[in-house]
């Protein structure tokens, strides 16, 4: 099983991405939702002039925040300083879209863009926007179109998106806890799987404040979602749809969506419980960590994004590596 690790860019992603690289993490992808994180292209470069081992990429990529010939373009000049390194998740959009007031991208529209992608990158001209396009490098930039080495996956948590991908895609990247009841990809040979959550040091309870720092983020995603994520029947999600109902309509998606997986807001905070992060995230001992993580090694998935939270990024991605190793060899 492989270890990645997927993060929401800030100006410190790439000394982070470079400490992963140490770490034996052998791919780290970045979030693309320039609305309230750090560019995603721009970080990626700076993370590729600091390492030479891991792949790197962006996950997830959405039709109507880039042009397809905008990616296809940050893609190749990725490719050019880092070859063979670079790969892509191409999604419908979660805050992406949400933060934009806009719903996520139809499924078609999703593997329309997936399939073009993929031609522009092979080096092929397309009909987009009815107009013939493509790209078109002299030799002078430095840069060619990658072909198939530029691996494109599909961000998908459904049978759509799972049908998307093994039609236009070389694998899905997934998130098993809020799937709302679907079933898991039937193949999980391709299948990389999140996991969120902090390994708890010795005598640490899921209230203590680093806790809740490394792990809260994803306990508020999980309200987010509201009915749709794993708490939906708890209290703390029904206070805080409450609270979310105060927020005047016309700016409460900025509100909703500002720390998504980075942080957690004053909205989120009073239910940002303890409990919560238990019930919702993979936190816990180095133990519980290592037998969650040998259980997804033993359902046959490719591999495993760990996605660190909270304010000591070196911590967490030094401690989930120490587990995921130990996994590893177990299994």
């Amino acid at each position: 099983m492989e270890l990645g690790c997927l993060f929401p860019p800030t100006t410190r992603t790439p000394e982070h991405i470079a400490l992963a690289e140490a770490l034996g993490y052998e791919r780290a992808l970045v979030y693309d939702s320039p609305a309230f994180l750090a560019d995603a292209w721009i970080t990626l470069a700076l993370a590729a002039a600091r390492t030479s081992r891991i792949k790197i990429g962006v996950a997830a990529i959405t039709p109507r925040l880039r042009h397809v010939v905008a990616t296809a373009g940050a893609l190749a000049t990725l490719h050019a300083h880092a070859p063979g390194r670079v790969e892509a998740v191409v999604g419908s959009g979660f805050t992406a879209q949400l933060m934009l007031g806009k719903k996520p991208v139809p499924w078609a529209e999703v593997e329309r863009y997936a399939v073009a992608l993929r031609a522009l990158l092979a080096g092929c001209e397309i009909d987009w926007d009815g107009a013939l396009t493509g790209l078109k490098y002299g030799t002078r930039t430095g840069i060619t179109p990658p072909g198939p080495g530029i691996p494109l996956h599909v961000a998908a948590h459904g049978p759509r998106g799972y049908a998307v991908a093994e039609r236009a895609g070389d694998g899905i990247v997934t998130n098993m806890s809020h799937r709302g009841g679907n079933p898991p990809p039937a193949d999980m040979r391709q299948v990389q799987v999140l996991y969120y959550g902090t390994v708890l040091a010795p005598g640490e309870g899921y209230d203590d404040p680093r806790v809740l720092a490394a792990a809260g983020p994803y306990a508020a995603f999980q309200l987010h979602l509201g009915e749709l994520g794993v708490a939906g029947d708890s209290a703390e999600c029904a206070g805080f749809g409450k609270a979310l109902a105060e927020v005047d309509e016309s700016r409460r998606h900025l509100e909703l969506h500002r720390e998504h997986l980075i942080g957690v807001t004053e909205l989120d905070r009073p239910f940002v419980t303890g409990e919560l992060i238990a019930r919702t995230t993979g936190s816990g001992t180095a133990e519980r960590v290592r037998d969650q993580l040998a259980g997804l090694a033993a359902s046959g998935v490719r591999g495993v994004l760990y996605g660190p939270m909270g304010d000591d990024i070196p911590r967490e991605l030094e401690a989930f590596a120490a587990a995921a190793t130990t996994a590893r060899s177990a299994s």
